[in-house]
């Protein structure tokens, strides 16, 4: 099997070095110490007609930076998938990125698991365009990877969250997501679906909380004729439907007891019955579940079988809620806006620093589902080329006026400035309320306790002197 060739575009002589080591034998790799030497590079492959699969391109460089690389390597239609790369101010060099074109960003130091996947993706996005294009000319042309099946971040719970998609995504071990809703759990499961052996197959979702529970079992499993007064044909399931891909059972939490015990079988035998059969039919499913349900109090309360809860638990992942990575506001709210901007019909070229403050300062209880929505909201109401403060509908407390922000000043200076204050109020007013008792505040702010007290800290908030009834 041919290597992927990745060009590596660093001033930094080690960079490439070390890719090559992260890739190990996957990949040919090519070096150039300067913007210059890449696009003479990357042109006189592409005139060859061999050209680079990724390139990976470094954003801070000396003379030539990587932003202008990447518009000179876009004018000149040079077919390869561009990485941008950086280890400074992660989040608004992910904004820069997307805004001009690149494929994806990764930040540094890079990491093996993290940087494996994202050129993976990048390569088989590349082929899935390649091949669609020739199926075009037969008019049986396949859906093309959207780059929206990533995950969009750029803290460490990204990498750490990379770290372990690389470890389970190989492998048809049962995952379990957890998280509240809106945090991303079907982005998250369908990432391990492409990243997995069984990419070509089907990704099936089922909302186990949005079907009646009379309909949920005809819906998983099928029926055959006659099964039923309407059962006037057969009927195949959603598991048959999945054979030799993914079944995702979000919100499995609500599931019925009865049910629970038809979907331990399948995931002992890969065996299950349709409804009226008498036969069993056989399937090939990887099953990923999720659920903003803690089910270890969910089992204890006798509402779910603790042998499921077992089966499904193999894996599990935890989705931190968007209030506890606020420094993602920026770079997903670039992302939904460049996402819904042409269906509104507007050129929108992103946020003024006022507005950008508001969203920073909200604490999103929809988590990213509502940032899209009120993205999405914003585009629709701004009539100017950045979206204003007033376009964004969200209640937030006091935030620094437009008319007192000093312009002079970098964004992410004054962005920080308003989410610690945030934080500081609200952590200080949240325990306050509970005389300092983390556990009862961390419940109500529905935060880990270990990150409520880790606010309380850096904020100089004395919880003894709480306790004792002094402020």
């Amino acid at each position: 099997m041919a290597k992927t060739r990745v060009l590596v575009v660093d001033d930094e002589p080690s960079s490439a070095d070390q890719v090559a080591r992260l890739l190990d034998s996957t990949a040919q790799i090519t070096a150039a110490a300067s913007g210059q030497e890449a696009l003479a590079l990357a042109s006189g492959a592409a005139d060859a007609g061999n050209t680079f699969d990724v390139i990976l391109l470094d954003y801070y460089m000396p003379v030539m930076g990587g932003v202008d690389v990447l518009r000179e390597l876009r004018e000149r239609k040079i077919d390869a998938r561009i990485i941008l790369m950086s280890g400074r101010e992660p989040g608004d060099v992910a904004v820069e990125a997307m805004r001009i074109g690149a494929f994806d960003f990764i930040s540094k130091p890079l990491n093996r698991a993290e940087l494996r996947l994202r050129v993976e993706r990048a390569l088989r996005d590349r082929h899935a365009q390649a091949a669609s294009h020739k199926r075009d000319a037969q008019g049986n042309a396949k859906r093309r990877p959207r780059k929206s099946d990533v995950i969009i971040g750029g803290g460490q719970w990204i990498k750490e969250s990379y770290e372990r998609i690389s470890m389970v995504a190989p492998t048809d071990v049962t995952v379990a997501i957890y998280g509240e809703s809106g945090t991303g759990k079907e982005l998250v499961a369908r990432t391990i679906h492409n990243l997995s052996d069984r990419h070509e197959g089907s990704f099936v979702v089922v909302n186990c909380a949005a079907i009646p529970e009379n309909l949920l079992e005809d819906e998983l499993f099928g029926h055959v004729k006659g099964a039923f007064t309407d059962a006037s044909k057969d009927r195949e399931g959603l598991f048959a439907a999945a054979d030799g891909g993914t079944l995702f059972l979000d919100e499995i939490g609500e599931m019925p007891l009865a049910l629970q015990v038809k979907l331990l079988r399948v995931l002992q035998s890969q065996e299950f019955r349709r409804i009226g059969d008498d036969r069993q039919s056989r399937v090939d499913v990887r099953v990923i579940t999720a659920t903003n349900r803690d089910l270890d109090k969910a089992v204890a309360a006798g509402v779910f079988r603790q042998d499921l809860f077992y089966r499904i638990n193999v894996f599990p992942m935890t989705l931190p809620p968007l209030r506890e990575r606020p420094d993602d506001i920026p770079l997903l709210a670039h992302h939904f806006l460049l996402k819904h901007r042409a269906k509104v019909g507007k050129s929108v070229d992103g946020f003024s620093p006022a507005a950008m403050a508001k969203l920073c300062a909200y604490d999103f209880p929809g988590n990213v589902r509502e940032l899209e929505n009120k993205v999405h909201h914003a585009l629709v109401m701004t009539r100017g080329d950045h979206i204003a403060p007033e376009d964004i509908a969200v209640a937030v407390g006091p935030v620094t006026p437009k008319a007192h922000l000093d312009l002079a000043r970098p964004f992410r200076d004054l962005k920080r400035e308003v989410v610690e204050s945030f934080e500081r109020d609200y952590t200080r007013a949240l325990l306050e309320s509970h005389r300092g008792n983390l556990a009862a505040a961390s419940r109500q702010a529905c935060m880990d306790r270990k990150n409520l007290w880790a606010l309380a800290k850096k904020y100089g908030i004395d919880l003894a002197a709480m306790r004792n009834g002094v402020s």
